[in-house]
């Protein structure tokens, strides 16, 4: 359930570009938007996209589990906001 595990959250982070300058503790809650068509979505919610469309996921989630984790309940939080 996302938000389930919200210390592991706070202490992994995605890497986004900005985390180590980013002033949010929660990437399940990135405050950076970015605009894709005819909507916006999240800086944390856009490199899940990317990370999960371009890294051998079975390497990937063996390597950074917690991280896994963390971009599969943001992606989660994503499918709850779009609009079939």
């Amino acid at each position: 359930m996302p938000g389930e595990n919200l210390n592991d959250m706070r202490n992994n982070r995605i890497q986004c570009g900005y985390e180590d300058e980013c002033e949010s503790l929660d990437c399940f809650n990135c405050p950076k938007m970015i605009d894709v068509k005819a909507d916006r979505i999240t800086l944390a919610e856009a490199i899940c996209i990317e990370d999960f469309a371009d890294v051998d996921l079975d390497m990937w989630g063996k390597e950074n589990i917690k991280r896994r984790d963390l971009s599969q309940d943001i992606m989660k939080k994503l499918l709850t906001r779009l609009d079939w």
